[in-house]
């Protein structure tokens, strides 16, 4: 069972580094998003990731690996509860929620308003990313109209300044041909 736990923490950790050069070495993928709705699927595997990592953690006896290690935990834990906090302002946009938190995703969206010049239209796949949801869901309107009826709510409360934000939920909804 040890032998097993290893295996699983070196592959989660070949795989994190391979997105992480994969992003590095190809940042104007077509697919590629900078704001988007937290998808359950980046839950799964950023928890996963703090698991093994933290098993990791348990069962090197190297200091500098342990430090290294306890490191980029502590980042994982802190992106995981940012991402957690912006997927509950979104679903429910009343809550008030800090300055820093209104300019993070201003800047999100003018981040991606650059991106979309480069790699230009949305396809069905940034589309759904962009509301959180997998690729299987394409066929689920309902899914698809509460995504977008999130992002106009957002809209909505002028919380997100940046006028391209406008653009991108037009976009996401022509990528999905919502009725």
């Amino acid at each position: 069972m040890l032998e097993l736990s290893f295996l699983m923490f070196m592959v989660g950790l070949f795989f994190g580094l391979s997105l992480f050069l994969r992003r590095i070495t190809n940042p104007y993928h077509p697919d590629r998003t900078i704001f988007y709705i937290p998808s359950p699927m980046l839950f799964n595997v950023l928890w996963g990731s703090i698991f093994y990592i933290g098993y990791g953690i348990l069962m090197y006896q190297e200091n500098t690996v342990r430090l290294c290690l306890g490191i980029i935990e502590i980042i994982l834990f802190l992106y995981t509860f940012l991402m957690i906090y912006i997927k509950h302002i979104i679903k429910k946009n009343r809550a008030p929620y800090p300055i820093w938190i209104q300019k993070l995703l201003n800047h999100a969206v003018e981040r991606q308003e650059k991106l979309d010049k480069k790699s230009g239209i949305y396809s069905q796949r940034k589309a759904l990313k962009i509301l959180g949801l997998p690729t299987y869901a394409k066929e689920d309107s309902e899914q698809i109209n509460k995504g977008l009826d999130k992002l106009k709510s957002l809209q909505g409360t002028g919380k997100i300044q940046a006028p391209y934000f406008e653009t991108i939920i037009h976009q996401t909804a022509n990528a999905l041909q919502t009725k």
